[in-house]
């Protein structure tokens, strides 16, 4: 059978539709089940042709790292497959809304795939759960070792305070400013100087908002509020360049109430106080803003690398084609860190096939096969000599820059219960956006640290639980 044939006959997807199917009707619900039982009939099917022929059918669950991640997720593995004959892949493709309940569903049962793509987040709560296997010195080895990757991004595949590594980083998320340079020159703003200091960002920002480009009135900084996920990625930078952190160092506590911490949470705040931030801005979530600033409302976002494919997807004739540019966040008393997240590989605990999961693992973790995925996906790699690589610069000189800042990435610690733990922190953070736009009268910094104090203290109890 061709390697196409081999990844054609395998391919499947799990749509996005099906994380809401309880607000399914009964006929809904009966094709759904349809569906699920010619699919696990085509899975034994295959099952059982392998079992005749010898061969091997490898299985792999992965995220929508594209936009049509099962054709271009099979072509990444081609190379792979064509060294490996009597290996036939079965790729399915989750979603992010539905797929925290498949794979714990398969840890929990030991009966999953061989290889699967874990949110940065995800994984130690799998780890913990016993899902996924650990690699072994000579697996880690193989990709070049720890060193070969970002050390934040290679701290996400363990567990805090417990040894093993349980996968590699497989893409990342780097966060940064991107900002229109025609309305920074318009405004008279040296972009240099705008990202140097949080007064400098504060006083450029005050300078370009409401400049008009291209006739249309340009706001300043676009940031989601309490409809939004990123509500935590988002603020973290600031509260990391204050000095401050989410957690204490042995993760048993929230650490949002520290001066620090509170110091950057009433800066960020103020920015949307002080009429920065549009106050319908805080109403929308990250998707609709960064569509939103590629349609030349905003002059500054905060986002990732998968901006610059939106950009570059865009109409020609857009302003923000030729017009945009990435900077780091504007650094505090401690420095100048960004959001690190994206996501790992790990072999799971059930396989059949360790081997050839491994195999397969240490192909995706090469500096290759990064630098091939990030030209495809516009996701950066996790290992700094694929990011460097040329390729990517070619296609915009942010990359380089994208590079550069993700020397300064931080993760978050690596605990079981973060999960829980950030749907508190976005729960209430993200009631920042009330404060500051004046819903519920006038942001004062009382009121913020009163919110904070609340947030505090339902995060405790959600990591005292999870002891």
């Amino acid at each position: 059978m061709s390697l196409s044939a081999r990844l054609k006959s395998h391919v499947r997807t799990l749509p996005g539709a099906w994380a809401t199917w309880r607000s399914m009707a009964v006929a809904g619900l009966a094709v759904a089940a349809l569906v699920g039982v010619l699919a696990i009939g085509a899975a034994h099917r295959a099952a059982r042709a392998a079992a005749t022929t010898g061969d091997i059918e490898l299985t792999m669950w992965v995220m929508p790292v594209t936009t049509a991640a099962q054709r271009d997720v099979a072509a990444l593995v081609q190379p792979w497959l064509a060294e490996h004959p009597r290996v036939h892949l079965r790729l399915t493709v989750l979603d992010w809304e539905s797929g925290w309940n498949k794979v714990t569903a398969a840890a929990a049962s030991r009966r999953g795939p061989d290889l699967l793509e874990l949110g940065t987040t995800w994984m130690p709560a799998i780890a913990a759960m016993g899902g996924l296997e650990p690699l072994t010195p000579a697996q880690v080895a193989a990709v070049g070792g720890a060193g070969s990757f970002y050390p934040e991004l290679w701290k996400t595949t363990g567990v805090l305070g417990q040894p093993g590594c349980y996968g590699l980083p497989w893409y990342a998320d780097v966060r940064a400013a991107y900002y229109r340079t025609d309305a920074f020159e318009r405004a008279g703003v040296d972009p240099r100087a705008a990202f140097a200091s949080w007064p400098a960002f504060r006083a450029a920002l005050q300078k370009v908002n409401g400049v008009q480009v291209v006739g249309k009135r340009v706001a300043a900084l676009a940031y989601a509020g309490k409809n939004d996920w990123n509500v935590v990625h988002n603020l973290a930078p600031w509260i990391w360049n204050a000095g401050g952190d989410v957690l204490t160092a042995d993760g048993r506590h929230s650490a949002l109430g520290t001066p620090q911490a509170l110091r950057a949470i009433d800066f960020y705040a103020r920015l949307a106080a002080d009429g920065l931030v549009p106050p319908n801005a805080l109403e929308k979530d990250s998707d609709i803003l960064e569509g939103a600033f590629v349609g030349g409302d905003y002059a500054v976002i905060f986002s990732g690398s998968w901006l610059i494919r939106r950009i570059f997807e865009s109409p020609p004739g857009t302003p923000v084609r030729e017009h945009f540019d990435v900077a780091p966040y504007p650094p505090g008393d401690q420095g100048h860190a960004t959001f690190f997240g994206g996501s790992n590989l790990a072999i799971f605990k059930g396989s059949r096939h360790k081997a050839e999961a491994a195999s397969l693992l240490a192909f995706l973790g090469s500096r290759e096969a990064q630098v091939r995925l990030s030209l495809v996906s516009s996701m950066m790699p996790t290992r700094p000599d694929a990011a460097a690589d040329p390729r990517l610069a070619a296609r915009h000189p942010a990359y380089a820059k994208l590079a550069a800042i993700a020397r300064d990435g931080r993760a978050y610690p690596p605990i079981p219960a973060w999960g829980p733990l950030e749907t508190v922190y976005t729960k209430h953070l993200g009631a920042l956006a009330e404060l500051s736009s004046g819903v519920s009268g006038a942001y004062s910094e009382p009121a913020m640290r009163a919110l904070v104090a609340t947030t505090v203290h339902e995060a405790d109890k959600v990591l005292k639980e999870a002891e």
